[in-house]
């Protein structure tokens, strides 16, 4: 739990600056660049967002939509440096990476729902912690990219 809650906090930080550079930035590319860097950065960032939330929370059926909410939320933000029609494609995107990483968690926290056979605790937990770390480490890939391409 301590490293999924340190990989959520590194991951909003992450967003957090990239959405302030994007934001200084905006007025120097064009909108097809601006599209394809929200489209990017909202679906991954909900993804991963939506996972980690899937993971901390308990379930019930409050917190059942807090991580697809979470995934419109960050899409909205994101879409926001588009122009009107485009703008909401950057919430259907952090809406639909919302709700993919809800599932993904889901089936993180229970592998029986897709039929996948985990024979030990220890072996679940692997699985567990390498996935997260993967996500992260995807995440923070995207967003280097990004930056890069930014200073550029």
């Amino acid at each position: 739990m301590l490293l999924i809650l340190v990989l959520l906090l590194w991951n909003v930080g992450e967003i957090i600056y990239i959405y302030g550079v994007f934001r200084k930035k905006q007025t120097l590319f064009d909108d097809r660049y601006t599209k394809t860097m929200c489209m990017a950065l909202s679906s991954i960032s909900s993804f991963v967002l939506a996972l980690y939330l899937t993971l901390l929370l308990p379930l019930n059926p409050l917190t059942y939509f807090l991580p697809s909410l979470a995934g419109l939320w960050i899409g909205w933000k994101f879409g926001s440096f588009m122009k009107a029609p485009a703008s909401l494609n950057g919430m259907y995107n952090g809406a639909l990476g919302g709700i993919m990483g809800m599932m993904f968690g889901a089936v993180l926290q229970n592998p029986a729902i897709c039929n996948i056979p985990i024979e030990t605790e220890a072996s679940f937990t692997s699985n567990l912690v390498s996935l997260v770390i993967f996500c992260a480490a995807l995440h923070t890939l995207v967003h280097h990219f990004i930056r890069n391409s930014l200073t550029n």
